[in-house]
């Protein structure tokens, strides 16, 4: 196992080597970003970028930093940096400035800055076909990449909250993309697949995130989730601007997430579609648990993407929903379909963001319910990072390694229709605290118990049944849903 590039976690930004002019007395000429508390941004905080390009004649800033309302999402308007105000997130596209020439070679912008990972790229000489990263705050592309106009290059600059100017809980929530400086800090590295054919002499490469004192030897095997890149991307964006290095770090600091290993794998060696992606599953997977102390249990998988990898994450779903315990399909529709089978085995996340053309549709999401173990979330954003990492966030905190939190909506359900069958209270009570009792089990990792449970509740709706207690349509009801949480529960038990 060949690591192609080792990288710490610790540096926030990366200084250019290039040469700097001789600088006006009141302009910071240092190519990169540079966030400063300012008490005349409505921010708190101000972005300073500064390029470097001696040959350009004009370069333009753009970044996803527009703002949307999102304490009242029935306010169409589209708010310029600038603009602000307590309730607003990024989640209106693009802003787009022309760099001020400061002269010999050096272009420089200022804007307000939210909180979170904003990410930026420069379009040179107006050619908007060509994103160009910033080389004093380059993303670590991987070796085997995309080059050129295939990629977009999407830089990040790291801004804290202002708990005062800021003053919105759900931008607050953004801090976990922040690196910490007491934070116990993972690795990350390009790492070659000796299994897939080189492209154009390069070897294949795969990102791979190891958590803080990752332990080859530990008793317990660590979980392995898989995140899938969009269009324009590859297994560089999830590590780069999708910051997932960071907020592992944080929530794993915070106990709300496990230590896992995340694997970014670029589509375009993972085999056709059509066939399940076999690479993936014949070459990728088996590497990965051949080379890292990781499970080998499909419940202690994950696989999870973002608008054209939504559309891989689905495709595995439907050739074949067991392969993992967890999926996210995010902003990219939905195509799974309700007959696939064992669709009810594993857990799926649906999610986007409020104004995002990818977003799944809700009545679509719903349409799966009976069918499977579905939950969809909706964060501030667009089609963007401002969306991708929320969800990450989001999947990762609060719904990695919780069967908890995608089987409670199926027990409330029967909780409503036994407080509407017309038993009397005793009987009602009999079937509501097996299905509590049940839930709580499986919250601590009970399984065996929670099925224990969960099937006394079944033989007792068949015995109100016979009783005449409940009618057979009651029952059959009770019953459906009943046995669609033991076939759950049992599959993972095999």
């Amino acid at each position: 196992m060949k690591a192609v590039a080792a990288l710490s976690l610790a540096a926030a930004m990366i200084l250019s080597t290039a040469p700097l002019a001789a600088q006006a007395d009141d302009v910071d000429l240092t190519p990169g970003p540079t966030v400063t508390a300012d008490p005349n941004s409505p921010t708190g905080y101000t972005g300073h970028f500064v390029y470097y390009n001696p040959t350009a004649t004009s370069v333009r800033f753009v970044a996803d930093i527009r703002l949307r309302n999102w304490a009242d999402q029935t306010d169409p308007t589209i708010y310029q940096p600038s603009q602000y105000k307590p309730g607003l997130m990024r989640g209106g596209g693009g802003y787009d400035v022309e760099m001020t020439n400061a002269g010999n070679g050096y272009w420089v912008t200022d804007v307000p800055l939210a909180a979170g990972a904003n990410q930026y790229w420069f379009y040179v000489d107006n050619n908007t076909n060509l994103w160009v990263a910033d080389p004093a705050n380059s993303p670590i592309f991987a070796p085997d990449g995309l080059t050129g106009t295939a990629r977009r290059a999407f830089n990040k600059v790291f801004v804290p909250y202002d708990d005062a100017k800021q003053n919105f809980a759900p931008l607050a929530a953004r801090q976990i993309e922040l690196p910490r400086a007491d934070s116990p800090k993972g690795t990350w590295s390009y790492v070659e697949i000796p299994g897939l054919a080189p492209l154009n002499g390069i070897p294949r490469t795969m990102g791979v995130y190891l958590p803080p004192n990752y332990d080859p030897n530990r008793a317990e095997p660590y979980k392995t989730i898989y995140m899938q890149h969009g269009g324009g991307q590859d297994q560089s964006d999830w590590m780069n601007m999708g910051d997932v290095p960071v907020i592992m770090d944080n929530l794993i600091q915070d106990g709300t997430t496990e230590p896992a290993v995340v694997i970014t794998t670029n589509t375009n060696y993972l085999g056709a579609a059509n066939q399940g992606y076999p690479n993936l599953r014949n070459v990728v997977i088996p590497f990965v648990e051949s080379n890292y102390n990781v499970s080998t249990d499909a419940i202690d998988r994950a696989f999870a993407g973002l608008s054209a990898g939504s559309f891989v994450t689905q495709n595995l779903i439907n050739f074949d929903a067991d392969e993992f315990g967890y999926y996210g399909p995010w902003s990219g529709g939905v195509s799974v379909r309700a007959t696939t089978p064992n669709l009810a085995a594993p857990y799926i996340l649906f999610g986007g963001g409020r104004w995002d053309f990818g977003l799944p549709n809700a009545n679509a999401v719903a349409a799966l319910d009976d069918a499977g173990f579905i939950e969809n979330v909706v964060v501030a954003g667009a089609h963007d990072f401002n969306t991708w990492n929320q969800m990450f966030t989001t999947f990762a905190r609060d719904y990695l390694w919780h069967p908890e939190a995608f089987i409670k909506d199926e027990v409330d359900t029967l909780k409503t229709s036994v407080a509407a069958a017309g038993l009397n209270k005793g009987n009602t009570n009999a079937l509501t605290v097996k299905l509590d009792q049940a839930l709580k089990l499986v919250t601590k990792d009970d399984t065996a118990g929670a099925l224990e449970v969960l099937n006394g509740f079944l033989t007792q709706v068949a015995e109100f049944q016979t009783a005449g207690k409940l009618t057979a349509a009651q029952a059959a009801d009770l019953t459906t849903i009943g046995q669609k949480l033991t076939f759950n529960l049992s599959y993972w038990q095999q």
